[in-house]
């Protein structure tokens, strides 16, 4: 495979000095240099032909992604300008100077492949002893985060009738006094122009019409589908009271699957929900995911599902909060082998009508109450709060993720990937400065099916200690 050949870090200076040196040994960077070399990325690999100009290896741009989502360095044109200036990020990028459009693309090429990725990384956590096969309790819980989209810009179908007509009526004055100014130009100076260019404000406008128009399209097959839903579902047509909630329907111009959500604290916003579940013995992640629906309950089986195949094996227990109690049942006739811990609103109540309680429940809802209701399910349920809870925390607040730089779904579960990734990496390094652990030792004793490829006799693998 053809690549563009950087400056290896060890490679001697004249001064005399290598790029390495220029590190703590305990740094991040050099955890991130080692692991990202030892991924599997053929599948990224694959995607390059060995014909034309070498491109730059992408292990060098995954390095810049990671190190940068774990320091909160999203921007590309940031992580390019930080190649330049910075000895961490020159270190990562073997001394090459990427531009902040090749980062960009390279990312939003491969947000896919680099779910994989992250799979390997938690399997790495998990190996070094961040959390132990057996005793692996997952803590699920979705947050809020706000999407790349302004929320004046999510309308109604009426409000988006309104704005292409007013666009619309903006682009043909343009238009008029674009060719009034051609005509008095042309009488003063003759005809010197060309006379096919448009005017930027008018380049702007027609953007603006183009994507006004994706909107409306959109939102009238979203009402559609809406309509088409309750006749599959109810076996009726839609009555006056859902035709009016559908009617009421909005969608944002600029990214069309951000919804309004609300926050903690009351706003409301186009956002997303992001999930995750989380090992309880040391915060590692063990699964993400984001959704467009404002609540949690379809997300608990989806969730167990992800954990159960990052890890190869299903945790021993799963606790989660009553924003997850609608699949409780689902998830516990789909996983019997795990101990479910789902919050139940009811046993807030100081007093249970226990014989209304068992003509409403099932039984697995049933048990599921009288166990939180233990001085043992209570202890066992309360540390869900000390595990996913400071996570967010640490995602939001700490490395400062509060919303997303790309826009549309997909793009945005590989960007908050991104997040978890740098979230995990930081753990890592921080076990092993903690434990002493061996990250060659973890990346041998990995289960043969991964991707990750085996440690050579001269690896440079950072130890604890």
């Amino acid at each position: 495979m053809k690549f563009k050949q950087g400056i290896n870090p060890n490679q001697e200076f004249l001064l005399p000095k290598k790029p390495a040196d220029f590190l703590p040994e305990n740094h991040l960077a050099r955890a991130i240099y080692e692991i990202v070399n030892l991924l599997g990325l053929s599948k990224i690999e694959e995607k390059y032909s060995k014909l034309g100009q070498h491109a730059y290896n992408p292990k060098m741009m995954i390095r810049l992604l990671f190190y940068g989502y774990a320091k909160n360095v999203r921007s590309s044109r940031k992580i390019s300008k930080a190649c330049e200036e910075g000895f961490d990020f020159a270190y990562l990028a073997d001394s090459q100077k990427p531009s902040h459009d090749r980062i960009s693309d390279f990312r939003k090429d491969n947000l896919e492949e680099l779910k994989e990725s992250f799979q390997e990384i938690v399997l790495i956590g998990v190996n070094m002893g961040l959390a132990r096969f057996g005793t692996i309790n997952a803590s699920i819980d979705g947050s809020k985060l706000r999407a790349n989209a302004s929320a004046k810009l999510t309308k109604d179908e009426k409000s988006l009738e309104k704005l292409l007509e007013t666009t619309r009526e903006e682009i043909t004055k343009i238009l008029e006094e674009a060719e009034k100014t051609d005509e008095e130009e042309d009488k003063k100076y003759g005809k010197k122009n060309r006379g096919d260019e448009l005017p930027k404000n008018l380049q702007s406008k027609r953007y603006r019409e183009q994507a006004i128009v994706e909107a409306y399209e959109l939102l009238k097959k979203q009402k559609e589908q809406m309509k088409q839903k309750i006749r599959e579902d109810k076996d009726r047509e839609p009555t006056e009271k859902e035709l009016k909630k559908i009617d009421k329907m909005k969608i944002n111009i600029t990214d069309h699957e951000a919804k309004f959500m609300k926050e903690r604290n009351g706003v409301i916003k186009p956002s997303y929900n992001c999930q995750l579940s989380v090992d309880e013995e040391n915060q590692l992640i063990l699964a993400n995911n984001v959704t467009d629906e404002c609540n949690d309950q379809h997300q608990l089986v989806p969730m167990v599902e992800q954990t159960k195949e990052n890890l190869g094996k299903s945790p021993r227990k799963v606790k989660a909060d009553n924003g997850y109690h609608s699949q409780l049942t689902e998830a516990t006739n789909l996983f019997p082998e795990i101990d479910f811990y789902i919050d139940d609103k009811t046993r807030r109540k100081d007093k249970i009508d226990w014989k209304t309680i068992k003509e409403k429940y099932d039984d697995v809802e049933y048990k599921n109450l009288k166990k939180l209701l233990t001085k043992r399910g209570k202890k066992e349920y309360t540390k869900r709060m000390h595990t996913v809870e400071p996570v967010i925390g640490n995602i939001k607040h700490n490395i400062g993720y509060r919303h997303f730089l790309l826009r549309g779904l997909k793009k945005v579960e590989g960007e908050f990937n991104l997040m978890c990734i740098a979230h995990n990496l930081k753990k890592i390094i921080m076990f092993i400065a903690r434990s002493g652990a061996d990250l060659a030792i973890a990346f041998q004793n990995l289960p043969k099916n991964t991707n990750i490829r085996n440690i050579g006799r001269n690896s440079t693998c950072i130890k604890g200690g």
